[in-house]
């Protein structure tokens, strides 16, 4: 994925800082663009590098990726980036809100209870809830995720059932 960056001068005008391909990884059965990082509330205009380690944000860090799971494949993380909860492939939750939209092909979202299938143009917000990806059809499917760290405390927790 091209990735492009504005930032300004000390003369307060903007300008472009870079444009050129994004930085890549693989986790597992996915392969992601890393598009934006900042782990930290941003000092404006915020830095542009874009480490290449795969995690997730710290508390209040903003990260922007994309992801690609193959066809007929689970959303699965050998390396334990997220945490997994072993009781089926790819079940995990996150520190984090993960705001996803489906770029292209279709993927299910498993929750405890129930499964949404998603298709090009749908958003989803993961709200730090356990859940698993699994493309179940015939295509890849790419998804964008704005990731923002965050804290869980039981204070947080709702039950609305």
């Amino acid at each position: 994925m091209r990735r492009v960056v504005t930032t300004e001068g000390h003369d307060g005008r903007s300008y472009i800082l870079s444009d050129g391909a994004a930085a890549t990884a693989e986790v597992g059965t996915m392969d992601l663009d890393l598009l934006w990082r900042n782990d930290a509330v941003p000092a404006l205009p915020a830095d542009t590098e874009v480490p290449t380690e795969v995690s997730f944000p710290p508390p209040g860090g903003v990260w922007v990726i994309t992801w690609t799971i193959p066809a007929g494949t689970t959303g699965e993380d050998p390396d334990d980036i997220v945490a997994s909860t072993g009781e089926r492939p790819g079940f995990h939750s996150t520190e984090s809100v993960d705001v996803n939209v489906v770029l292209s092909g279709e993927v299910v979202l498993e929750l405890d209870e129930g499964e949404v299938t998603l298709r090009a143009g749908d958003l989803v917000v993961v709200n730090g809830s356990r859940h698993a990806w699994q493309n179940r059809s015939s295509e890849p499917v790419r998804v964008l995720s704005t990731i923002v760290g965050g804290t869980r405390t039981p204070s947080s927790l709702t039950d609305e059932s």
